[in-house]
């Protein structure tokens, strides 16, 4: 995958619809207090397994790996708030990982509390990787497995270690994305977020029309920041977690990714710790087939 490639994925700017044949789209619920979540579903056999992107992405992210996965299981890959088809994140609600695990729940069939009575598959990147494992807290008897590109839960630096360098690194990179939005410099703000985390070349790929994208979903990134820097979980709270964890983390990440991944893997009790050669945070983007196979060998196992 070339530049412009991991660009346009990061970005979501020109992905095409799935085949009506092939996928669905949920509809609002107007049961809900909130409008609904937007998802693409693929496949209906199965377990289902549900894949949360990174901050400033989109369902998109995981199609080539959701294509993959409906052969065998129903695959849901929704739009958190403010990305994507998604409504915008809920004036009145908390910053906290909350929201977006609730309203994930919420997309679910045959709901038993928060989550399906058969339970479900997690798959999550970056932020999306903190949701599910804030989905896997609430609910831990009904998630099957966890399968985690870099979860960035940042309360875990502070609880766990103190202020190092690695939670310097990000707490300037928060208050620089805060400080450029307050200024209304919605382009600078994402500017910033995209360098750091794929560097200068993935932002120069960029074309207008992603951009812009980008900037539009650059506003819900501070509430992001906000919720990972307040889920400071502790390891007796992790290790409740007993099922199938699977841990990725990039040779080349940035140092506060690669130090909460480490945190997780040695806090939750049944976690592997698989290194992708040659990837940085956005590896299930820049390293998709590494990541996915990786994804695919995990589901596989966990059914064996």
């Amino acid at each position: 995958m070339n530049d412009n490639q991991t660009a346009g994925h990061v970005a979501g700017a020109r992905s095409q619809p799935l085949s009506l044949s092939r996928s669905q789209t949920l509809p609002p619920s107007p049961s809900k207090p909130h409008p609904r979540l937007h998802a693409r579903v693929q496949g209906s056999g199965g377990d289902t397994v549900l894949c949360l992107h990174s901050s400033v992405g989109s369902n998109a992210q995981w199609r080539g790996l959701a294509q993959v996965l409906a052969q065998q299981h129903r695959v849901v890959c929704p739009d958190l708030h403010g990305h994507g088809h998604s409504p915008a994140w809920p004036v009145t609600a908390l910053n906290t990982l909350h929201v977006d695990a609730h309203a994930v729940s919420g997309l679910l069939p045959t709901a038993v509390g928060d989550l399906p009575a058969q339970g479900v598959h997690l798959v999550g990147h970056s932020y999306g990787g903190a949701v599910a494992l804030q989905m896997a807290l609430r609910q831990p008897r009904r998630v099957l497995s966890l399968t985690l590109y870099e979860p960035v839960p940042f309360g875990m630096l502070k609880a766990h270690a103190g202020r190092d360098a690695a939670t310097a690194e990000i707490e300037d990179i928060r208050h620089s994305v805060s400080a450029l939005l307050g200024r209304g410099d919605l382009a600078g703000a994402a500017r910033v977020f995209i360098v750091y985390w794929g560097g200068a070349a993935a932002w120069d790929a960029l074309d207008a029309d992603q951009r812009t994208t980008l900037m539009a979903r650059i506003r819900t990134v501070p509430r992001h920041f906000d919720a990972l820097f307040h889920a400071g979980w502790s390891t007796q709270l992790l290790q409740c977690l007993a099922m199938p964890v699977l841990l990725m983390k990039g040779s080349a990440t940035r140092a506060p990714a690669d130090r909460v991944t480490q945190l997780l893997a040695t806090a939750l009790p049944h976690a592997r710790l698989v290194r992708i050669e040659g990837a940085g945070h956005l590896g299930p983007i820049t390293h998709a087939a590494s990541v996915n196979a990786q994804v695919t060998a995990h589901l596989g196992q966990v059914y064996a």
